[in-house]
């Protein structure tokens, strides 16, 4: 059983949080660390910096946060140029579309790398990159948990999950990122699916 590396107290898998390679519990996670408001990254709250309205932000973010001096031909990814061709065609047909992009840690080039491969979804999902770890590779928030489990156990079930917080978030460890990109696209492709109502009940399609 593992211990949080602060208040020393014993953890079962499902309590586990971590920052920075080191394991904490709940409460002392929520006592020293904070997630930028722009990035989602873990900050310790000595490194903290708030705007004021009281949202938190890394340092990178908080200087670029009233930046003004944006780049006259900034980049753009294919998955950015879809949506916007996508939402183009649809406000000039006068159809209304609720296709997006998943979200993600941009300062991660291979999230971007499976951005662009997944394209547009119909459901929304926060994906971000965990570190390498041997009690799991993926972590799955607990609305998504079920169809993570079950895509894994059908296509390597060697692979460990564990349940993480919130809602529609994807934490994908570095070697599967890396490594395993068509399992990591046809397992996000798996879980954002269209659902629709069949009979009375939410069935995917």
């Amino acid at each position: 059983m593992s211990r949080c590396s602060i208040c020393e107290c014993e953890l079962d898998r499902h309590e586990i949080r971590t920052a920075f390679d080191d394991i904490y519990c709940d409460e002392c996670f929520h006592e020293n660390f904070n997630y930028c408001q722009r990035c989602d990254e873990v900050i310790s709250r000595d490194r903290t910096l708030w705007d004021s309205d009281g949202n938190s932000y890394c340092s990178e973010c908080y200087e670029n946060l009233h930046d003004d001096d944006s780049p006259n031909n900034p980049p753009v990814y294919d998955s950015d140029r879809k949506l916007i061709l996508e939402l183009s065609r649809g406000w000039l047909s006068g159809k209304c579309n609720h296709k997006t992009l998943i979200k993600i840690n941009t300062k991660d080039f291979l999230l971007q790398k499976i951005r662009d491969k997944i394209g547009l979804v119909e459901s929304s999902l926060y994906i971000f990159g965990l570190q390498d770890r041997e009690e799991y590779q993926i972590s799955a928030s607990p609305n998504i948990i079920d169809q993570v489990r079950e895509f894994i156990l059908l296509n390597n079930n060697e692979l460990k999950v564990i349940e993480g917080i919130g809602c529609n978030r994807l934490g994908i460890s570095y070697t599967l990122r890396k490594d395993n990109l068509d399992l990591v696209v046809n397992l996000i492709k798996q879980i954002t699916k269209v659902k629709e109502l069949i009979g009375g009940e939410l069935c995917a399609v």
